[in-house]
């Protein structure tokens, strides 16, 4: 956008900028290319109503005021060509004018006696002579001089009026000058030079690298055409019938069988019409150059992705499937909204032949018919994605393909009625407790991981079975391969999250090695832009694509992917005009003979979002070592001797904390219980105390690690500033009367508002409409506080994603940055705040012997933390060797079997010792019954978890006993289960009982962001179901095993669900998921299960009980405690 108005802030180019002056009465405009009001040169009026620009025949061009025009000019000497907002003219002539007014010699940069050819060369009369062309230049003194230098039509009757002051003005340009009588610049104040540092700063950490040098104005591109035949001769077709053709109708079910017959006789013009538009879009687009059109034999395509183009049989191309079976993902966390279904079995008023409501569909469609009966695609993966082999649905390619052989047609009938028939998921039938559907049978599944009708089977807590063959990779050869890597498999995990935008056009570059090239979006009627953006906001008038915003570009097959950003855009005749540009990492050039319809856009959340723009800001050759993992990672053993501040650290947590101020790079594992909050706060007072660095970021990938170390700082340490920066959606459950809630920058931020903007924020909290003034004034307010705020903070606590967000962009470097909870973090998060400005430090706190993040792409799965353990690169890892939690009893089986006897005790028996607890250590039999299946359906994937309600019954009398006559606290108890199906049971059962909610208060949720991936974003697959919330019951704590890493109860009551005659376990068997389950517990454990079932399911749970039987811990009735 050119230019934007003051009042509202609206940004338009010049001709809609123009219409909004004329129809709002807004007064001031502010040119972006620029950076400069528009104003009088005379007096600096900015009344754009009152200006105009007055050309003085060839001589000159000046900006001025009604005022001083008349003030300044004759009747007899004013001019008789004027370019003001009346005539509609002012801002078409803009960039002439400016031109003009910074006019000077290109060789020695004088203002005066200029010349100027036809080519925009300009030389003063000194330079002039050293040139070869001189005849072809005219002095200023002609009078025909902004003839030549602006390329104007010079009349035949045009006659020289004269100037009062004779000649043409200079002083205006280069050199600073803006006119005779120039305001004294006010002394910038304390508070305006914050401001300024901060949005300098804010700039510069919110830029990507260019690699093209092309822009919206200077960009020469051809459109897109299509390279199959068919496909080309239904688009040329459905091109000249359509009235319209931009994605608004496209989307239009009801009544297009009337519209094509009525503008069929208009096809011409409007072809016309819209070939005019997109010329006008894109200055200096040229046609396709001859060796790069199109035949009806080859296409150009991407050999492996090594950049070198291939001529190849039109045939072997990946072909386009009908969008009904793309797999796109459904669920939206992050405020992208979930599209409307589309039964395609139904015959709708408008639909084409094929079914489909949308032309687009019905191309692809066509295609699909006829190239399944041509040769099979040959086409390779991407370079760096090469170790990605799909399990069960196909044999060599990423996604199901269609075999030569098959009925194309009665597939695309079968997944319309996959579609159709598709159910609700578990989550959008109820938020609460209410419990999906149980299977009817167990049997009911195929062998092959699909239903009878076709659907995906994914049991809870396992990846889909076509990763199932991921093979991880612990070192890169290069930087390049590592992001295109991740890349992938951020793609992979947002097709399921998010819906795919198809109705786009695209020009590409003429220049075959520029990286760049431009998409049109209609931005009227288009429901797809939903996708992007809520449609609230849409209403609101904000921009459904932002500058810098990437997204997945991939062929209709998926068999190739680009990954891209925004990086420009504006609207021009009702279209979003995006240039977009590839990310420096990718491995296949542009293919540019390919049309439109064979590619579609994929969204991404706001924390690929940020992923993906933290991939291009990772410049630190420390930690580009640490992520390829071919080096050896350097650490420094010095003794500092240090006076630390508690007397209660023990060696390992004093060593710990040497090793952070001596190391760029600190592994630190920490067990259960052993201290690394107190770890943790000795590190950030040294740090502070020794380097006088601010600020200390400390991050995690849950709320709850953070908190902990949070509550500990303010209690110890009140003299420090701390903020607590939280997601939007974790704002509201930390209110001022939250232990936290003094330092939350939300907080911070609304009282430090005016009174009036904070009206604006209650009714954005109630989610009431505001106008685009409001929005305006208070972003602009807001933004202005939280600068402030965030620059003189000195310890930040956010999450790994969070630490991407805007707040933190103010910040010019961040010296220390400390990641608790290191394994719960998936690398591709981890990649946040490792690529923020300035680190010196970086600490890595976790236990690669618990529980990871959970995605449905194993690679997402996978830590920082454990890939440099597991790479060798980190030879000498710290690690904290004393727990504090747990009874000895508990803790004696995960000391000898999880951890080799590498872990102590530091608590003795009679120190954890429960008034009237015999056994802290309890295993009750429980053999009632066998366990049930509970599934939610959602599109073409089935999800499947399990409850045990005869374990529920035996938990309700457990609970009671502790309450009643051990006299434990509700809220010193928790109810742990690997499976939500029976945490949603036992909450709904604990709700109902009169005895443990008395009241009957109604069912509290706390969810706990595990921010990406470790929650799942798509409903009905095992991600989903495996999501991180807490039920509270009158204080009484229900969750799943994954959910309660990082909490800790008095007593713990662990459901482990599965009773089957196959002796089946599921998930159970992961290691790490029985040591979080262990080690949650401080004074008493009680597991209910059969012991028969886990003891055949898995080694581990086999020593577990033999244990328990040495222990002589196993009872079958529970008057034993």
């Amino acid at each position: 956008m050119d230019f934007q108005c003051r009042t509202c802030s609206q940004a338009y180019d010049a001709e809609q900028m123009m219409k909004h002056l004329s129809s709002t009465r807004h007064k001031t405009v502010f040119d972006t290319s620029n950076d400069e009001d528009i104003c009088c040169e005379e007096c600096q009026d900015k009344n754009i109503h009152q200006l105009q620009i007055i050309r003085f025949a060839g001589e000159d061009m000046i900006l001025l005021c009604n005022s001083c025009f008349r003030k300044e000019y004759s009747e007899t000497e004013r001019p008789s060509t004027s370019y003001s907002l009346q005539n509609g003219s002012i801002l078409k002539f803009w960039k002439k004018y400016v031109k003009v007014r910074e006019c000077c010699c290109d060789e020695c940069g004088e203002e005066s006696n200029l010349n100027a050819n036809r080519n925009g060369e300009v030389l003063c009369d000194k330079c002039l002579p050293k040139s070869n062309r001189a005849k072809d230049f005219v002095s200023e003194k002609s009078g025909r001089f902004l003839y030549i230098y602006l390329g104007l039509n010079e009349t035949q009757n045009s006659t020289r009026k004269p100037r009062k002051k004779g000649g043409r003005r200079v002083g205006r340009g280069k050199k600073g000058r803006k006119g005779a009588k120039i305001k004294k610049e006010k002394k910038e104040t304390f508070e305006a030079k914050i401001s300024r540092i901060a949005y300098e700063v804010k700039k510069e950490n919110s830029t990507i690298q260019s690699s093209s040098s092309s822009n919206l104005r200077n960009f020469k591109g051809f459109k897109a055409v299509e390279s199959d035949p068919v496909v080309a001769a239904k688009v040329s077709k459905s091109e000249t019938s359509r009235s319209n053709p931009g994605p608004s109708n496209r989307n239009k079910g009801k009544g297009n069988k009337a519209n094509h017959k009525k503008n069929s006789g208009n096809g011409i013009g409007k072809e016309k019409e819209r070939k005019t538009n997109i010329r006008n879009n894109v200055r200096n687009s040229q046609p396709i150059p001859e060796d790069r059109k199109n035949t009806n034999s080859h296409v150009t395509t991407n050999s492996g992705g090594k950049g070198k183009n291939e001529s190849v049989d039109k045939h072997q191309l990946p072909q386009p499937k009908a969008l009904n079976g793309n797999g796109s993902g459904s669920t939206n966390t992050t405020g992208l909204k979930k599209g409307k279904k589309d039964h395609a079995g139904q015959k709708t008023k408008g639909n084409d032949k094929t079914g489909n409501k949308n032309p687009r569909e019905a191309k692809l469609n066509s295609a699909g018919r006829k190239n399944a009966l041509g040769k099979k695609s040959n086409n390779q993966p991407n370079k760096g994605t090469s170790r990605w082999t799909i399990g069960s649905d196909t044999e060599s390619s990423r996604e199901p393909s269609i075999s030569p052989n098959e009925n194309t047609t009665s597939i695309t009938k079968s997944r319309n009625r996959n579609k159709k028939a598709s159910k609700p998921t578990l989550n959008e039938k109820s938020k609460t407790t209410t419990m999906p559907k149980k299977l009817e049978t167990k049997n009911q599944e195929k062998n092959n991981g699909k239903t009878k009708d076709g659907k995906l089977i994914y049991e809870e807590g396992e990846p889909l079975t076509r990763y199932n063959t991921f093979k991880s990779t612990l070192s890169y050869p290069d930087l390049n391969t590592y992001l295109n890597d991740y890349s992938f498999a951020l793609f992979l995990e947002q097709k399921l999250e998010n819906e795919f935008v198809q109705n786009f056009n695209i020009l590409w570059p003429r220049n075959e090695k520029d990286t760049a090239f431009i998409i049109n979006v209609e931005k009227n009627n288009n429901s797809e832009l939903e996708k992007l953006l809520p449609a609230n906001l849409l209403a609101l008038g904000r921009p459904a694509f932002n500058e810098r915003q990437p997204f997945f570009f991939c062929t209709q097959d998926e068999q190739k992917v680009w990954y891209i950003f925004i990086k420009e855009l504006s609207i021009q005749r009702g279209k979003y005009v995006l240039l977009v540009e590839l990310f420096s990492w990718n491995n296949l050039s542009l293919p540019t003979k390919n049309g439109s319809s064979q590619f579609k856009l994929l969204p991404t959340s706001a924390q690929t979002s940020r992923i993906l723009f933290a991939m291009t800001r990772i410049t630190n050759p420390k930690f580009i070592d640490l992520l390829l993992g071919q080096k050896p990672i350097k650490e420094i053993y010095f003794d500092n001797r240090l006076k630390f501040s508690s007397d209660k650290l023990n060696r390992s947590q004093k060593t710990a904390v040497e090793h952070v101020l001596n190391n760029s790079i600190t592994i630190l594992q920490g067990p259960p219980g052993t201290g690394k909050t107190s770890t943790i706060e000795e590190i950030i007072i040294q740090v502070i105390e020794r380097f006088h660095a601010f600020p200390i970021l400390c991050v995690a990938a849950s709320n709850i690690a953070i908190d902990n170390i949070a509550e500990k700082i303010m209690e110890n340490r009140p003299q420090i500033k701390i903020l607590r920066i939280l997601s939007k959606k974790k704002e509201q459950q930390y209110s001022d009367d939250h232990p936290l809630g003094e330092i939350c920058l939300h907080n911070i931020v609304y009282k430090n508002l005016s009174p009036d903007m904070q009206v604006v924020a209650n009714k954005t909290r109630r989610g009431e409409m505001i106008s685009k003034s409001e929005d305006t004034k208070f972003y602009k307010e807001k933004n202005r506080v939280t600068n402030k705020v965030v620059s003189q903070s000195q310890i930040i606590f956010t999450t790994n994603i969070a630490a991407g967000g805007r707040e933190l962009k103010v910040i010019k470097e961040c010296p220390v940055v400390i990641m608790d909870e290191a394994t719960q973090s998936s690398e591709a998060s981890t990649l946040v705040p490792l690529s923020l400005p300035g680190i010196r430090n970086f600490v890595f706190v976790g236990d690669e012997k618990q529980l990871s993040s959970f995605s449905n792409i194993p690679q997402l799965e996978t830590s920082l933390f454990e890939r440099v353990l597991s790479n060798g690169t980190y030879k000498n890892p710290l690690m904290l060797d004393t727990q504090y939690r747990m009874h000895p009893k508990i803790s004696e089986f995960p000391i000898k079997k999880i951890y080799n006897g590498e872990l102590k005790d530091g608590v003795t028996d009679e120190q954890k010792a429960w008034p009237g607890v015999q056994h802290p250590l309890f295993f009750y039999q429980c053999d009632l019954g066998p366990e049930s299946r509970v599934r939610s359906t959602q599109r073409d994937i089935v999800g499947f978890t399990y409850e045990n309600k005869h374990e529920c019954v035996e938990i309700v009398k457990i609970i009671q006993i502790l309450m009643l006559d051990k006299k434990v606290p509700l809220e010193e108890i928790g109810v742990i289960t690997p499976y939500s199906a029976q945490r949603d049971l036992l909450s709904d059962i604990l709700t109902k009982n009169v005895v443990i909610n008395p009241k009957q208060i109604s069912m509290q949720q706390e969810y706990d962001e595990i921010e990406l991936f470790n929650a799942g974003g798509s409903q009905g697959t095992a991600g989903s179901l495996q999501n991180n919330v807490i039920n509270i019951i009158n204080g009484l704590h229900v969750a799943t095993v994954d959910s309660f890493q990082g909490h800790e109860k008095s007593f713990i009551i662990f459901s482990c669900v599965r009773n089957n005659t196959e002796n089946k376990i599921g998930f159970l068997r992961d290691k790490r998921r029985l040591n979080v389950a262990l080690t949650r517990a401080k004074h008493g454990l009680i597991v209910v299960g059969n012991k028969n079932v886990l003891r055949k399911g898995d080694p581990l749970w086999k020593d577990y009980i033999t244990y328990l039987e040495e222990q002589d811990v196993i009872f079958t009735d529970l008057t034993a405690y």
